[in-house]
């Protein structure tokens, strides 16, 4: 894999992250309503494996949750 491919991935991932948080600080509350969010515009073929990620990533989120004044100024509230 060349170091593009890489970087694009976790540009990828980081967005992602992003947008998970941005879907329960919009009230989301389980996988797949997240999922309904953020993978809105994808094929719902793919839904039950997007659940899947999201299930790691929300296990990611409350492992390493934002420091409280990022939060804050993203409008975001980690889940405790």
């Amino acid at each position: 894999m060349t170091r593009r491919v890489l970087d694009y991935y976790i540009a990828h991932r980081h967005e992602r992250l992003g947008q998970v948080r941005a879907a329960l600080a919009a009230g989301a509350r389980t996988p797949a309503e997240v999922v309904e969010v953020v993978y809105a515009d994808v094929d719902r073929a793919v839904w039950p494996a997007a659940e899947v990620s999201v299930r790691a990533q929300l296990d990611y989120l409350r492992a390493n949750p934002l420091p409280r004044s990022l939060a804050q100024s993203l409008g975001v509230q980690d889940e405790d």
